[in-house]
Formats: C-alpha cells, sequence, structure tokens
C-alpha cells in the first residue's frame, strides 16, 4: 500500500512534463496564429485597434466601419465594449503597422501570461516546502485542455484579455494573504490587485469585477486565516476600483462612451433585448451546460486515476493543504460563473476569466496520485511522454499543411486589386447579416457595406443575388467560396 501523504520525488527528467504541455498548446495555437483565420468577434477587435492606430476614431470613440451586422452597435462609434484591449492592441498596430503579426503577437503574449500566472498561483498556494511544486505543469494542461481554452486564447477575445487580469488580481491578494507579518510597503500587493481589475473593467465591463471577492472566499477556505485580515486588501481594492471609475466618469468623453456601453450592452442584456442563448429559464444555465462538456477528458481522467488508486490499493488519506485548495479554487471559479447566469446572452468564451480555477481545482485533485502513479515505472513514464510529445508534434505538423485560409479573409485581401481602400460596397440582402464578411472586409481592407446596392458601384454578390444585375454592362470578378465581385460600370461611384 501507497501513503498518499508522501509525494516521491520524481525520477524522470523535470522538464519532460513541460515539453509535453507545451507541446500539446501547439496543437491548437501555431496553426490558428498563421493562418489569419480568426473568429468574427477578434476580427472585429483588430480592426477596432487598427483603426484607432490610424487616427480612425480615439480610445473613447472607438470606430469599427460604416456599417455593422447587429441593430445594437450600429451608431457614431462602437460601444459594444469597454476600449482597453484596442487600445493596447493599437499601440502595437503603430509600432508594427497593419500586419496580422499584431493580433498574432498579443495572443502570444496572453498566452505566455496566463502560463506565468497560473503557475505562479500554483506555487503560492503549495507554499515553497510542498514537493507537489514540482507538478506545476498539470494545473496549464489541465487549463488548455478545455476546448473553451484552446479555441480562444488565437481568437483575440476581450475575454482573453480581462480574465488575465482577473488572474493578476487574485495573485496580488494570495501574496499579500500569505504574509505571516503585514508591514504598510506590502498595501502595494492590493493595490495592484485593485489596478489589476479596473483594467479588467475597462477590458469587458463589470464581469470583470470578481476577483473583489476573492480575499473574503480566501478566508472562507482557510479557517486558520483571521478573518480580519481580508478587511484591508478588500477596502483597498474598492478604494481603488471607486475611485478609477469616479475619474473615469469625471471625464465627458469617458462618461458619454460608457453611459452609451452600460445602456445598450449591459441593460439591454438583462432585460433580455440583446443576442440569446435560448429561451426559457434553462438558457441561465447555458454556461453551466458549456462548462461540463469541456470537463468531459478531466472527468474521465480523473475516475481513471481514481480507479488506479483503488486498485493498487493506495492508502487515500487527504491532506489537509489539498483539500483547502480544492475549496478555494472550487469557489474562486463559481465566483466568477454564476453572477454571468443572470443574463440569457451566455457564450462559452464567457467562462474564460473562471477556468484557471477550474483548472487548478482539477489539478489539485490529481496531483496527489499522479505524483505516485508516474515514478511506479520511470521507463515507462519517460516512454509515455516522449510518445505524447511527438505526437502532439505529429498532429501540429498536420494541422500546419492542411490549414485552409478563411474565405472572407482570401476575398477581402484579393479586394485590395479591385476595390479603392476603405470604400463602401454594397452586398445582396441576405448576405448583409454574414458578421465574417464585415469583420474581414474591415479588417483586411478598410471596406464598409451597405445593402443599397443601387447606389455602390462594387457589390458582393453570390449566386442566389447574381440574376438581378445585368453582367451583358457589369462586370463580374469570381472571388472564393462561391462569391462574386460584381462592378457596375455605368453607376456612379458614392464611396
Amino acid at each position: 500500500m501507497m501513503n498518499l501523504n508522501i509525494a516521491k520525488k520524481e525520477n524522470y527528467p523535470w522538464w519532460l512534463p513541460w515539453l509535453f504541455t507545451l507541446s500539446f498548446i501547439l496543437i491548437t495555437f501555431l496553426p490558428r496564429s498563421i493562418d489569419d483565420t480568426m473568429f468574427m468577434d477578434g476580427v472585429t477587435y483588430a480592426a477596432i485597434a487598427r483603426n484607432m492606430s490610424e487616427g480612425t476614431g480615439s480610445f473613447w470613440r472607438p470606430f469599427f466601419a460604416h456599417s455593422f451586422w447587429l441593430p445594437y452597435d450600429n451608431g457614431d462609434f462602437f460601444s459594444g465594449h469597454p476600449p482597453l484591449q484596442f487600445g493596447l492592441q493599437s499601440l502595437l498596430f503603430r509600432l508594427f503597422g497593419d500586419t496580422p503579426l499584431v493580433e498574432n503577437g498579443y495572443n502570444l503574449l496572453i498566452l505566455i501570461g496566463y502560463i506565468y500566472l497560473i503557475v505562479k498561483i500554483w506555487h503560492a498556494l503549495l507554499g515553497s516546502a510542498s514537493a507537489f511544486r514540482a507538478f506545476s505543469w498539470l494545473p496549464v494542461l489541465c487549463w488548455y485542455g478545455m476546448e473553451i481554452v484552446y479555441y480562444s486564447i488565437p481568437n483575440n477575445f476581450l475575454d482573453s484579455t480581462m480574465g488575465l487580469f482577473c488572474l493578476a488580481s487574485c495573485y496580488c491578494q494570495l501574496v499579500f494573504l500569505k504574509k505571516d507579518i503585514v508591514r504598510t510597503r506590502d498595501d502595494l500587493w492590493p493595490l495592484l490587485a485593485g489596478i489589476c481589475i479596473v483594467l479588467a473593467f475597462l477590458t469587458k465591463g463589470p464581469v470583470g469585477l470578481y476577483p473583489l471577492a476573492f480575499s473574503v472566499i480566501y478566508a472562507i477556505s482557510t479557517p486558520s486565516l483571521r478573518f480580519s485580515k481580508v478587511f484591508r486588501p478588500t477596502a483597498i481594492m474598492l478604494i481603488v476600483v471607486s475611485a478609477s471609475i469616479a475619474g473615469i466618469l469625471a471625464y465627458a468623453p469617458a462618461r458619454a462612451f460608457m453611459t452609451t456601453y452600460f445602456n445598450g450592452q449591459v441593460v439591454q442584456a438583462l432585460l433580455q433585448k440583446r443576442e440569446k442563448a435560448g429561451t426559457g429559464w434553462t438558457a441561465h444555465f447555458t454556461l453551466v451546460l458549456v462548462l461540463l462538456r469541456n470537463l468531459y477528458p478531466h472527468l474521465l481522467a480523473l475516475a481513471a486515476l481514481y480507479g488506479l488508486s483503488y486498485g493498487l490499493k493506495w492508502k487515500t488519506s487527504p491532506e489537509k493543504g489539498i483539500s483547502k485548495n480544492v475549496l478555494l479554487t472550487a469557489l474562486v471559479a463559481a465566483s466568477g460563473i454564476i453572477p454571468m447566469l443572470v443574463s440569457i446572452k451566455q457564450y462559452p468564451h464567457y467562462l474564460l476569466p473562471a477556468l484557471p480555477f477550474v483548472a487548478l481545482l482539477f489539478a489539485f485533485l490529481f496531483v496527489q496520485r499522479m505524483s505516485l502513479a508516474m515514478p511506479i515505472n520511470k521507463q515507462l513514464t519517460i516512454i509515455a511522454l516522449g510518445i505524447g510529445t511527438f505526437l502532439c508534434w505529429g498532429a501540429t505538423a498536420r494541422k500546419l499543411a492542411t490549414n485552409h485560409p478563411d474565405v472572407h479573409a482570401s476575398n477581402a485581401k484579393q479586394l485590395r486589386t479591385l476595390v479603392p481602400s476603405a470604400s463602401t460596397i454594397g452586398v445582396c440582402h441576405d448576405l448583409f447579416q454574414h458578421a465574417d464578411i464585415h469583420a474581414n472586409f474591415q479588417r483586411y481592407h478598410h471596406l464598409s457595406i451597405s445593402m443599397q446596392t443601387d447606389s455602390t458601384r462594387y457589390v458582393l454578390a453570390d449566386s442566389a443575388c447574381l440574376p438581378q444585375f445585368d453582367l451583358k454592362r457589369d462586370s463580374l470578378v469570381t472571388l472564393s467560396g462561391g462569391y462574386f465581385l460584381v462592378i457596375k460600370n455605368g453607376a456612379l461611384d458614392h464611396r
């Protein structure tokens, strides 16, 4: 029988699990970073940032295009989300120019930031004396092993940036709470934590405020901690957040933007007048069901590991520190998810800020048994990790070899030789709601879209609406994906 309270020292190279973990990340991150293909939200945000860098729009009046596919955000400026990520990316566009390397490089920085903070929080929660610190790759693997994560991180979502600021705030609070003796200079940590919350709020609004509860949750899950210790960091954070919001609202352009954003996005979402995940009371639990679907691999692996533990008669005495951290990470994850269930506007990537703590939760459930299972057979462990790494490289190579360019991005680039930049082109009525057309045409050629095909010289059409044009008079250019560009030779150019 093996005692789970004793973590056996690994007898395999420490870097091998890390090599496997990073190779696993490459399977999805690398191919998605070099094919100029992103979900339309990320393309839209990159276009707004690019425009801002060129002086089209400003930080408090972000500009996407003269058209938008949703009726909610089709105003003089883009008010669908706070502007921090657009501002950050605009700085990169100013440095490197109008290139997809900007959003892809930004996504890489976000990925590195998550990995760094997850490892730092893992170490901080376990303490310097724990033998489980060597398994810092495990929560990273659990995190990137969720479909939402490996799909979203390369896609330039606002939730990725907001989640990183939330994670940084929680880490700063953790450093403060872990100190045995608190001095005045240590107030820098909750001050930084408060600033990170403000940055999260300025990235995607009120959902970025959930780290305000972290210190209280830490006290609840740590009986040995005096509850009075959380008052100081919580008070400092509340002061920082309140003062920052007051300062923002005192500035007229910022106040005008935030008022438009709050009334058009937050209030309308709560009133169920924006996009909906479904109808009825079950729509409020869409994110819970999505989370469970993403955790199937984790639950199966957990069942297999516990089954192995039972079969080999491992002694399953729980470790107090692990149990405490399981409770902490579960409560923090819940604090990031439950408030979003109020609205029925729910998309899978909304879960991103909470998923590092879901990953830490499963890593703590895994780690005791893995610390015993992996050293049982050194050669088998090395072989398994080696094979896994090579399989990851093979999967990455296969995805790179079979990458297909995005149809709308390819069409937008082809139009560079046919349509003047910053034009407004017409589209057939049924194509106007295609968000990918709006996003890619603006991102790659500054094009706006209009359904007023009679007053535009250039019209994007498909086979369904092509018969409405006089192809004896008008020119026709074949594009990718069954699309065509109609150039109306006899029409006035109202770009």
